[in-house]
């Protein structure tokens, strides 16, 4: 029977299903070289910060908060543990949850001594590794898809490089961070940086996204070369790797499950019949990554910490900033799955699958609606680098010019981003520090602070503290911090409070001494923030013992 161009194909005959293009492998020193470079562009603000103030350098650009909750894991599996509780908040926990993926970094930082250099080095060998395994893959899976070397290698720079308009239309309107401009202006202000939404900026901040990606576009090359042959045991590849990802980032196995249910339904559309091979084979991968997400259940279910962080709500924007987040990649893209109806691809419209799929997904009624997006980007730029291609050889220009015209057309966004990174590095994240977010670099005080707590405190011990420094406390020292984290702290707006009292000096010693016994509280960090906030002197109380005194950073034991 004839199949429709545009929809999902597959052949019961392995030698019918054998790709007619070159070998993939034939390109692949291209393709190692420029996702090498790519992976290098993500690394430069990484090195700009470290010229700074190469001593005081903490290793983040972007959110250092969410990147030391990873390490805060990482030190717990580096001081052989293989259970982790939320250091980042003080309520009395059992060890529940693990992390394959930071259990394993940290194991492997344990072996060179635990420290935070340690578990930084670790962490971003990590990100740069799979970075480059994730666009390398990319390229393979774009080959599987597209004969011509041109698309292939259009599609490896769309995925690594493209993002959208928002930043671009802001320097271009010159749109401030002040009020007035317009409803434009007023979007375009409100635009969040999304970093699961766009490849180049989830290969820039965290080993997390990098590894997510790479684990899910493997198996889904692995389902598709299963649907092609028939075979078991590639579906069961693709069901380990599914397995994998549902442990590490199991806000992606939810639209990944909605992926496999449309694209068994579009074939069964295309050829009027129930395919039922290959929703056998879409059963094998469940049955063999389901595990994961029922691990992740329970433990959130059962654990009360971790159920309260997960019902913190991290919505998806309203659909208008899809055209801003995606901008001409989307345009491209929709012209790209509008070429599927004049000539057949190879499982093309199972890139049309996968967009749609991820990006509905992300209004389905859950907590994390926007973390599901990890992944849309990588076939919206795909298909529009179909498009582009296409383009260019209607319109006769040369590859190489062209391929230079996407890349500088879709750039600029993550361009800006990359710059105002720099810009936060200059001024160690003061617009961040403001709303009680980490610093990027600690003076030679704030570490001695936390090199003392390290000798003296244990993982049990609490520190009062606010984020600025406090989140730095769980993956730097191994200790609780009482109020460090926006989504990791349990009640953390009432936490501010209490801490804030704290700092006051009308507050009596009683209320004080009563607060730091009923919490629990071993130690007490004063730093510029807490001196900023309240005019408590801690050097009177007989019931704090100085541990280490500076002019940036004070720590105190309390005395029972």
């Amino acid at each position: 029977m004839r199949q429709h161009p545009a929809k999902l194909k597959t052949s019961p005959d392995p030698a019918a299903a054998a790709p007619a293009h070159p070998d993939v492998l034939q390109d692949f020193r291209w393709a190692a070289l420029a996702a090498a470079a790519i992976v290098a562009l993500s690394c430069a603000p990484y090195l700009f910060g470290w010229l700074l103030r190469p001593s005081d350098y903490m290793w983040h650009v972007y959110n250092a908060d969410d990147a030391n909750v990873h390490l805060s894991w990482m030190r717990q599996a580096a001081e052989g543990r293989w259970l982790f509780t939320d250091r980042f908040t003080s309520e009395p926990q059992q060890p529940q949850f693990t992390h394959l993926l930071f259990l394993l970094l940290g194991k492997i930082a344990g072996i060179f001594g635990g420290s935070y250099h340690a578990l930084i080095a670790v962490y971003h060998l990590a990100r740069v590794v799979s970075a480059w395994v994730l666009l390398v893959l990319v390229y393979v899976l774009a080959g599987c898809i597209y004969p011509d070397r041109e698309t292939r290698r259009l599609a490896l720079l769309a995925v690594g490089l493209s993002s959208g308009v928002g930043w671009w239309l802001r320097g271009l309107l010159g749109v401030s961070d002040g009020p007035g401009g317009g409803a434009l202006a007023e979007l375009l202000r409100t635009l969040p940086v999304w970093p699961e939404a766009t490849t180049f900026l989830s290969l820039y901040i965290y080993p997390l996204f990098t590894v997510s990606l790479a684990l899910l576009v493997g198996a889904y090359l692995l389902l598709l070369r299963a649907f092609e042959t028939g075979s078991v045991k590639t579906a069961a590849g693709a069901g380990i790797l599914a397995l994998l990802l549902g442990q590490i980032h199991s806000y992606d196995i939810i639209p990944f499950y909605g992926v496999l249910a449309v694209a068994v339904a579009a074939l069964g559309i295309a050829r009027r019949a129930v395919p039922w091979r290959e929703a056998g084979l879409a059963a094998v991968v469940v049955a063999l990554s389901l595990p994961a997400p029922l691990y992740q259940y329970l433990v959130f279910h059962a654990n009360p910490v971790f159920r309260q962080k997960a019902l913190i709500p991290t919505p998806t924007p309203a659909p208008a900033h899809y055209l801003l987040t995606y901008g001409f990649v989307l345009l491209l893209a929709i012209a790209g799955a509008a070429r599927l109806r004049r000539g057949g691809h190879r499982h093309a419209g199972f890139l049309v699958v996968w967009a749609v799929v991820t990006l509905a997904a992300t209004y389905l009624p859950f907590s994390f609606q926007r973390k599901m997006v990890e992944g849309a980007h990588i076939p919206l730029a795909i298909l529009a680098a179909s498009a582009w291609a296409a383009l260019g050889r209607r319109w006769g220009v040369p590859s190489a010019a062209w391929a230079a015209a996407l890349v500088l057309l879709t750039i600029p966004s993550n361009l800006g981003i990359m710059a105002n990174s720099a810009h936060r590095l200059v001024d160690n994240n003061a617009i961040g520090v403001a709303q009680q977010l980490p610093p990027y670099y600690l003076d030679e005080g704030e570490r001695g602070a936390l090199d003392r707590l390290k000798e003296a405190g244990r993982p049990e011990d609490v520190v009062l503290c606010f984020p600025v420094v406090g989140n730095y406390m769980p993956p730097y020292c191994g200790v609780t911090a009482y109020a460090s984290h926006w989504a990791e702290t349990i009640n953390l707006g009432t936490k501010w409070r209490q801490v804030h009292e704290f700092l006051q000096s009308y507050v009596s010693d009683n209320w004080r001494r009563d607060f730091l016994r009923d919490q629990r509280i071993r130690f007490v960090f004063i730093g510029h923030v807490e001196r900023a906030l309240g005019n408590f002197d801690p050097a009177r109380a007989h019931y704090l013992k100085p541990l280490f005194t500076s002019e940036s950073a004070s720590l105190y034991e309390v005395v029972p």
